[in-house]
């Protein structure tokens, strides 16, 4: 089979820190490894930095806007459609990829763009929410772009049926991957006492009040706990001010990429509090190191770990959090069988065999 020109279209990328760019980057880097020639077009972002894919293109602008429940991007300037048609054109792709498909703003320009110059688009849909009132009122048009789709793909069971209450289309679920020589177990030096984490960005649907607010129950128990908060975002500042009352039984790290599997490594228990999700790349990596999980019980997550690899707690109830996570300090021995298990659910994930479904999507819809 001769090898493909992949366009990979992307309103969330690097230096973005995210589902989406994480599964954009890895899908291509896969596609190049099978001797495919992949590039990601994305817009540009205001935090600039060394790309991390040999091809990126960026058209427009990024916007930082808040939408379910956190932070959302969307892409502005001039003549949007027309200067993604010109490089869809010249590049002569055979395929265009949309992550985030109908999303404003490049959800419904690449796609216009691609149709213009001939190309085949597949859409995926990485996202979940409740209702959506502007999906309701342009069901009709977003209708008729989603039928001239070669395929649409969801990450998961949980983002297939929120958009299937707006739309109808012959759905395909691929998975998010995780790149399991990236992220593995590993020996890292630990604290005396027990060592929890949480890790995304700081914004209120990671609902990081919620840990916070459980620490004193969890500390009662375990006084020597320490919770590591790794990640950045608007709603940093006011969480640093929530946990001051704890003192240095808890630590923000920061930003962090390159070093999260040593984090998930030197932590005993993974804590994600997330009230709203459509898959759970981070539960991913954690059990991809091995890391022992307490989660938000929500659909996502219960499809992805299922509940013998979590400790599943309703959403946004501090007490339920701090017994949960007491119980499963104490648990030696669910958290070693947690930790194996784990690991084989993220190597049913592992981007090699996610890479080859997305493929074979492909080489169906180009012929």
């Amino acid at each position: 089979m001769s090898p493909l020109r992949i366009a990979l279209v992307a309103e969330d990328y690097y230096p973005q820190l995210g589902g989406v760019p994480e599964h954009v980057h890895h899908l291509a880097r896969e596609l190049d490894s099978l001797g495919h020639h992949t590039t990601i077009v994305t817009s540009n972002m205001r935090e600039q930095g060394a790309e991390a894919h040999a091809d990126v293109r960026r058209i427009g602008t990024s916007l930082v806007i808040y939408a379910n429940g956190g932070v959302a991007r969307i892409t502005v300037g001039w003549r949007l459609t027309a200067r993604f048609e010109e490089l869809f054109r010249k590049e002569r792709f055979d395929i265009v990829h949309v992550h985030g498909g109908l999303n404003p703003t490049l959800g419904i320009v690449a796609p216009r763009a691609a149709w213009r110059a001939g190309i085949p688009v597949v859409a995926t849909f990485h996202t979940w929410f409740p209702r959506s009132i502007g999906l309701r009122l342009l069901r009709r048009p977003f209708q008729r772009m989603l039928d001239r789709h070669a395929a649409a793909i969801a990450v998961s069971r949980a983002a297939q049926e929120a958009m299937a209450r707006y739309f109808t289309a012959p759905w395909e679920i691929i998975p998010n991957g995780v790149d399991t020589t990236f992220f593995r177990p590993g020996l890292e030096r630990r604290s005396p006492g027990p060592r929890l984490l949480w890790l995304g960005r700081i914004e209120p649907r990671n609902d990081l009040g919620t840990v916070l607010a459980a620490m004193p129950r969890i500390l009662e128990r375990h006084p020597e706990a320490h919770l590591i908060v790794v990640g950045d975002g608007p709603w940093r500042s006011r969480m640093e001010r929530a946990a001051r009352r704890l003192g240095p039984s808890v630590e923000f790290a920061g930003y962090a990429n390159g070093g999260r599997p040593g984090f998930y490594r030197s932590s005993d228990v993974y804590l994600c509090p997330t009230t709203r999700a459509s898959f759970g790349v981070t539960l991913l990596e954690a059990m991809a190191c091995g890391t022992p999980l307490v989660v938000s019980d929500i659909p996502a997550f219960r499809d992805l770990a299922g509940q013998a690899h979590a400790v599943f707690v309703p959403p946004g109830d501090p007490d339920a959090w701090g017994r949960a996570v007491c119980a499963l300090i104490d648990d030696t021995e669910r958290r070693a069988t947690m930790a194996r298990e784990g690991r084989r659910v993220a190597e049913r994930h592992a981007w090699p065999l996610v890479a080859q479904q997305v493929l074979a999507v492909y080489r169906r819809v180009t012929g």
